[in-house]
């Protein structure tokens, strides 16, 4: 199961998994399927409606019979300053970002914890440990995610799930268009590589995961940020 997995990031990592046999349901708010070899159905579910989110474990285990792997993707990446926030905007950002993902996870556990080698990969950001200006409910969520991610792989390794974390730094999704055009524009690079990832680059690490390759990887936030957090905010007056 890949949630927000119409586009962008979540769009790469359904068709990874499923061009490598993966059975592979992508929930989105549209439904729409992303183009994939191999199986990928759609689940259409709006995840910022915390009734839809109660609905969408049970529909998805429906369609596949079982739930080995679970990728939330799904989130919002907006930006507000601290002085326009208000209690809307909060409750809406964290009830997405957050509390959706820890209710899959609360809901896929039984089905995870019947198979022999279950994987929940949580997809955060590099704002998790570098937020942005404006970005401190958004940076806070994903932060809040590593700390979901410690957590359930200390909870759940009896049950042998494995939980990690990729945090991405700025990627070329529809989401972050306005942004890479803007630094374009202004001559700025923000990370060492000097470009935006790519979502395949992302897909690539994800598939790593949840792959018997990644068997020792649990309880742990892998950084892919094109060196974004190594490049420091004096290397970047100087570029």
């Amino acid at each position: 199961m890949v949630t927000g997995a119409s586009a962008g990031i979540g769009a790469a990592i359904a068709s990874r998994l499923a061009g490598a046999g993966a059975s592979v349901v992508a929930v989105s708010r549209s439904g729409r399927v992303p183009e994939a070899a191999g199986l990928v159905r759609p689940l259409a579910a709006d995840l910022s409606d915390a009734e839809a989110v109660d609905r969408v474990i049970d529909g998805v285990v429906a369609e596949l019979g079982g739930l080995d792997i679970l990728v939330n993707n799904a989130g919002r990446g907006d930006w507000l300053p601290l002085g326009e926030l208000d209690r809307n905007y909060f409750d809406g950002l964290v009830g997405l970002n957050l509390w959706a993902p820890l209710r899959l996870c609360q809901l896929a556990h039984p089905h995870l914890a019947a198979g022999d080698d279950s994987a929940v990969v949580m997809i955060g950001s590099v704002d998790a440990v570098r937020p942005s200006a404006g970005g401190a409910v958004y940076g806070a969520t994903k932060a809040g995610l590593a700390a979901v991610t410690v957590a359930l792989a200390k909870e759940w390794r009896a049950d042998g799930i494995r939980v990690t974390q990729v945090d991405p730094g700025i990627v070329d999704t529809p989401m972050a268009s306005g942004v890479i055009s803007e630094l374009a524009a202004a001559g700025v690079s923000v990370n060492i590589s000097g470009r935006a990832g790519k979502p395949d680059e992302i897909a690539a690490l994800v598939h790593y995961l949840v792959a018997p390759a990644g068997r020792f990887a649990t309880g742990v936030s892998f950084r892919l940020d094109g060196g974004a957090v190594a490049l420091g905010p004096f290397d970047m007056l100087e570029s």
